[in-house]
């Protein structure tokens, strides 16, 4: 009669446990180099939205800042600084990003069809010109493309120019 050895399953059961228990402790050492390595989080390079988002149409967007520039516009909560930026497509890969704050009015804007309009009626192109050259532009921020995704420097703000 053939007897068979029966399985060790305890000893499997350990060695599974262990194992577990090496790769967690592992995971615990490596993560605080993770963010060692990240850069830190700053205004000069905050992602917005979607490229292909802002391609469809022109968006509102509201923001949470790190930190307060004095920027038109901004609301400050408790610790919190926000701001609401108009994003657009001003080309194949150009994107601009002006802020959502009327500098005649001192009201913020909305969206029409092909421009945005303060709470007096003054116009903007989505880029940030005036429809009326009396009128001044609104604030722009340099704006890019990484991996997909609009990113701006709130950090320099200027005026947009005219194409």
């Amino acid at each position: 009669m053939d007897r068979r050895d029966p399985l060790p399953v305890r000893r499997s059961i350990v060695a599974g446990l262990l194992a577990a228990a090496a790769v967690g402790g592992l995971l615990l050492l490596v993560r605080p180099f993770i963010f060692s390595f990240a850069p830190p989080l700053s205004d000069a390079n905050y992602t917005i939205a979607s490229a292909a988002a802002v391609r469809n149409g022109p968006a509102l967007i509201e923001i949470v800042l790190n930190e307060s520039h004095d920027l038109p516009g901004e609301v400050h909560r408790d610790e919190a600084v926000g701001l609401t930026v108009v994003v657009s497509a001003v080309g194949t890969d150009a994107f601009a990003v002006v802020d959502a704050w009327s500098p005649t009015n001192h009201c913020a804007l909305t969206l029409a069809a092909d421009r945005v309009v303060d709470c007096a009626g003054d116009t903007w192109t989505f880029d940030g010109i005036p429809i009326d050259p009396a009128d001044p532009p609104l604030l722009a921020f340099p704006s890019t493309v990484n991996n997909g995704a609009v990113v701006a420097d709130f950090t320099r703000p200027s005026s947009p120019r005219a194409s």
